[in-house]
């Protein structure tokens, strides 16, 4: 069985700290490098506790060093460099948990924790995030003809583009499930990427789309 982390033995935390030194990073670095929102896979890994498997050899690979050298007691099930990795014969579904298993705490750092522009510190997605509703038009392209604008109510115009929306609006978790493509389009800062990172988290702790893998793409 794969294990779903590593840890790095005292000889390769010494080698890995020597090549972090010569990078002349912080931690905050080095995390960024490796697309997480908090150093704290990277204190793990300097401090020889277990770290997401995919994160462990990320930091590796970033720090120029063979992974196998710095984990403690590196996995058999692992090909080593120039061997050919055995065939996938597992069924869709197994591939797929197994997957979801292995990334579970990769998607946590990197979709769970936001970094906000007027907060010093990484908040927790599910401190600030609320529920969002849906249009299925977009309002700036729907178009009226002339007779319609002798009906229109005034207070549609005492702040532009921020009257009372008239059209339906969905839930955007509903519509997740109901749309098999959806994009999500509006203004900058209205909450789209927290929305997606909300469905990438739902969705890694089971409660949405439980049998697919949640990618997101930065």
């Amino acid at each position: 069985m794969v294990k779903r982390s590593l840890q790095a033995s005292p000889s390769g935390i010494q080698q890995a700290k020597r090549s972090f030194a010569l990078k002349g990073w912080t931690q905050d670095n080095l995390a960024a490098e490796v697309n997480l929102k908090t150093r704290q896979p990277i204190w793990r890994f300097f401090t020889g506790q277990p770290v997401d498997r995919q994160v462990f050899m990320e930091v590796c690979s970033i720090l120029n060093l063979e992974w196998r050298e710095i984990a403690d007691n590196p996995p058999a099930e692992f090909p080593l460099p120039g061997e050919k990795a055995l065939p996938i014969t597992a069924d869709i579904e197994t591939l797929v948990a197994q997957t979801r298993s292995q990334l579970r705490e990769t998607i946590e750092n990197q979709c769970g924790i936001l970094q906000l522009l007027d907060i010093s510190h990484p908040v927790n997605i599910n401190d600030i995030y609320i529920d969002v509703n849906i249009l299925k038009k977009i309002t700036s392209q729907q178009y009226l003809a002339i007779a319609d604008l002798k009906n229109l109510d005034l207070k549609n115009f005492d702040r532009v583009g921020l009257g009372d929306v008239a059209q339906q609006q969905i839930p955007g978790m509903e519509a997740a499930k109901k749309y098999t493509k959806l994009r999500v389009l509006d203004r900058p800062g209205v909450g789209k990427t927290t929305f997606l990172k909300h469905l990438a988290i739902q969705c890694n702790q089971g409660k949405f789309a439980q049998n697919q893998v949640p990618i997101f793409i930065f």
